[in-house]
């Protein structure tokens, strides 16, 4: 989820990786770990923005449009822990609520 605070000029987002995409990853890496440690690595991170960014440069997004950091967390979002709704809408208000220590060490980060 891409979010943005009206009193600041980047972008922030909070990503759930793939399960499967990262345990591909970590293998061709040679890193062992659960998921919740793979989310918690910043090579992991990086590659995800680099991914991210190269979908956004093709699919014409222009540079204000970029996140200029990720979080990564290994909770998905879901109905059980009230982040999105039955039909898989996301309940933003509730995602940046819940997430609210890491965006803001996010901000920190790009003051």
């Amino acid at each position: 989820m891409i979010y943005g605070h009206s009193l600041k000029s980047n972008l922030v987002a909070i990503v759930v990786p793939d399960e499967l995409a990262t345990a591909s990853w970590a293998d061709s890496k040679g890193i062992k770990g659960s998921y919740e440690e793979l989310c918690a690595r910043d090579d992991l991170k990086d590659e995800i923005m680099k991914q991210v960014n190269e979908k956004g440069r093709a699919g014409g997004l222009k540079s204000f449009e970029f996140a200029k950091k990720i979080h990564l967390s290994h909770e998905p979002f879901t109905v059980e822990n009230d982040l999105t709704t039955p039909t898989f809408k996301l309940k933003r208000h509730n995602i940046v609520k819940y997430y609210k220590e890491e965006i803001d060490t996010i901000y920190e980060g790009l003051d």
